[in-house]
């Protein structure tokens, strides 16, 4: 009996981890195929989409290579006492028609601000990559650097646009590198839902803002909250420590700060105000 007993569990335990195996290769399966599903949740506009903002703006257009048009937001500040030029990164969701709204947190502070939609994303085509979005980001801040001195242009990044404005950084010499919700890198991130899978090796997309950030020349400063479900606070606790900065001297952290909301908080305000003011 007790053999009868030990063999049915092997068969038991075998189905058992066939299923394990099973379930295992469908989540790899799945994280090959829709990946960019999961990261890139853009939305698209109509081509005579009319943007309305209460800010001053122009739209604008990049033709980076050949049949591949980036569509552009231009918010403008008083001549009189515009300090230079903010170049926008956002994030992964939506387009310049929800982006657009954060134009004044900077406009305020007398700084133009140039915001791109990614390809696809909007009223902007081509083909998404990351190598992709690299080159269009050093085509717009060659634009930038034809209208503005380098001391005059600030990087923003946000979410997603936090490794696509520190890679572009680590390739000039701006004034100053911001980053909102940043992450040490893509591979980092997804293994905070799905550990275990192999991300480093399936992912088309790695965004290694560790890699990039060590090459960053100018001031940056970091704004996240405690409680991002989305891009843990700790990624910037260990972008700081990789730069040898204490949390204080390079990261504003908002308590009780989630993924999307930071600009609800004063602290967030505060803190960006602050940098702006004396840059």
């Amino acid at each position: 009996m007790g053999i009868i007993f030990i063999f049915a569990n092997m068969k038991t335990f075998r189905k058992v981890l066939i299923y394990i195996i099973l379930i295992y290769i469908l989540l790899v399966a799945i994280a090959i195929l829709f990946q960019e599903k999961f990261l890139f949740r853009n939305t698209k506009l109509a081509m005579d989409y009319q943007y309305e903002f209460k800010e001053d703006f122009e739209e604008m257009w990049f033709t980076p290579e050949a049949n591949v048009r980036i569509n552009a937001l231009y918010f403008k500040t008083d001549s009189t006492k515009r300090k230079g030029l903010i170049v926008y990164f956002h994030g992964n969701a939506d387009d310049l028609r929800r982006w657009g709204k954060y134009a004044i947190d900077f406009t305020k502070n007398d700084y133009d601000i140039l915001m791109i939609d990614y390809r696809q994303f909007g009223k902007s085509t081509g083909t998404l990559s990351e190598k992709a979005l690299y080159s269009d980001a050093s085509y717009v801040y060659e634009w930038a650097k034809r209208h503005f001195s380098e001391s005059q242009i600030i990087v923003y990044g946000r979410s997603l646009g936090t490794g696509i404005a520190t890679r572009l950084a680590a390739e000039n010499k701006p004034k100053m590198l911001l980053l909102e919700t940043p992450y040490f890198n893509l591979s980092q991130v997804v293994n905070s839902y799905f550990p275990l899978i192999p991300y480093s090796s399936i992912l088309k997309y790695q965004f290694r803002t560790d890699l990039f950030i060590r090459q960053v020349q100018c001031p940056m400063h970091f704004f996240h909250g405690t409680k991002d479900a989305v891009v843990p606070y700790k990624s910037s606790l260990k972008l700081a420590a990789l730069l040898n900065k204490k949390p204080s001297e390079i990261l504003t952290t908002i308590p009780n700060g989630e993924h999307k909301n930071l600009a609800e908080f004063e602290a967030y305000h505060t803190a960006l105000d602050s940098l702006l003011r004396r840059l």
